[in-house]
């Protein structure tokens, strides 16, 4: 068995707030694989990130491909776990929606829209990158792309239900 959906996207797309919405109307798990990591090894995704990012990614593959096996639940995906083989395989095996978000969206649901400490370098710019360069793969992954910039989640959440129902 596998998961019912899973949402994949860019830091700040709404995966979270959309599988939550998703999960309630469908009476049904809904799965964030970063808590999940972070209940599971006690430390946040940006600590670890920051601390072993190799040691993270190993670890954010078995939390995913689990989460992904999870019958009939609502799986967020980590913004990165995406480009391990592991978890395309297992995303190959379940329905999946990119929720698309754009810089400035991006930006400011992450709490980058601010001025930012030197130290920090070019945060925005580096959220920019990241988008560009993880598009196609989100794209390949996707059944189905769906906007979220200036969207609240139960109409994005209206949009998956009309589809997944299809």
């Amino acid at each position: 068995m596998t998961a019912r959906l899973a949402l994949v996207g860019a830091p700040g797309a709404g995966k979270s707030t959309v599988a939550g919405e998703l999960a309630a109307r469908w009476e049904c798990d809904r799965l964030d694989t970063d808590e999940m990591y972070e209940q599971r090894y006690g430390q946040t995704v940006a600590d670890a990130v920051v601390e072993d990012e190799a040691g993270f990614r190993a670890h954010e593959q078995d939390v995913v491909v689990d989460a992904l096996s999870r019958p009939g639940a609502v799986v967020a995906v980590g913004s990165g776990a995406v480009t391990d083989p592991e978890v395309q395989k297992a995303l190959a095996a379940i329905r999946v929606v990119w929720l698309e978000v754009g810089l400035v969206d991006a930006a400011r649901r992450t709490g980058l829209s601010g001025a930012r400490p030197l130290s920090m370098g070019n945060v925005r710019g580096q959220l920019h990158d990241m988008l560009k360069a993880r598009a196609e793969l989100y794209g390949s992954l996707a059944d189905i792309t769906i906007a979220t910039d200036g969207r609240v989640a139960a109409e994005v959440a209206d949009e998956i239900v009309v589809w997944e129902a299809s």
